[in-house]
């Protein structure tokens, strides 16, 4: 059975360092990515990226708009970056959420027939009105009347075991990863449990989160994978994805 791994670029953010990384120094630029499966049973996206408004208007990210500047060109909405890797919007099966921050769930409302795979955890944080209200989170980039199934820990998503979702929380509550087999080997997408590689290597973590016991916990569990074999694609990683963006991995 042939899977492919196709990465989609969805703009760019820039903070100081020290934002998602503590005692970093500088600024950086980070890219957003979401990741289209091409499976025999249906295509599946992981993550969708930011929401298109703010190419022009960053108004909708609330407080984050004084830490994070966005950078998405014109024209490069989701359906636009998924229609030049020749996918159609409208034919995404399965959206696969990793969590529901801004940059990881804004372009879902561009993605109107797929079902939702979200962790129970995550969707009961998203809809926390206590949660809302702070600015953690905000609905109307992710409960926008798709079906949704809430899992409990790993879910084989087609029964077969070549696409599992991977519980990694401790960024968020319900935080989850995406394994896939593919032929050349197995792939993890970590996802916001691992922003770049050398914090996996340093053990080093954003300064807020719902879990620092948990991250680290999810982070030693990729390192255990990453010596079985596993590849890590890591969630906002600039030099490991400019390997990666124009490749389709197979």
């Amino acid at each position: 059975m042939s899977l492919t791994l196709t990465p989609i670029e969805s703009g760019r953010l820039t903070s100081a360092k020290g934002v998602l990384c503590e005692h970093a120094e500088g600024d950086i630029t980070i890219p957003v990515s979401c990741w289209v499966v091409s499976h025999p049973k249906g295509t599946v996206l992981f993550d969708t990226g930011l929401h298109k408004e703010l190419t022009t208007d960053s108004g909708r990210l609330g407080a984050s708009a004084d830490v994070f500047a966005v950078d998405i060109p014109a024209g490069e909405d989701l359906v636009a970056l998924l229609s030049q890797k020749e996918f159609d919007a409208e034919k995404i099966d399965f959206i696969v959420l990793s969590h529901l921050h801004f940059d990881h769930c804004g372009g879902t409302e561009q993605i109107p027939n797929a079902r939702i795979i979200v962790q129970e955890e995550e969707w009961l944080s998203g809809t926390d009105p206590k949660l809302i209200e702070l600015g953690i989170y905000n609905p109307n980039d992710f409960n926008l009347g798709h079906s949704v199934k809430q899992i409990k820990g790993e879910f084989d998503l087609f029964g077969d075991g070549t696409v599992v979702c991977l519980p990694t929380p401790g960024h968020t509550a319900g935080h989850q990863s995406l394994r896939i087999e593919l032929e050349s080997g197995p792939v993890v997408l970590t996802s916001d449990c691992v922003y770049w590689q050398q914090m996996l290597e340093d053990m080093s973590f954003p300064p807020f989160g719902f879990s620092r016991e948990q991250h680290r916990d999810s982070m030693l569990n990729l390192v255990k994978l990453q010596k079985e074999g596993c590849k890590l694609i890591f969630g906002h990683d600039a030099l490991q994805w400019a390997s990666l963006k124009d490749n389709v991995l197979r």
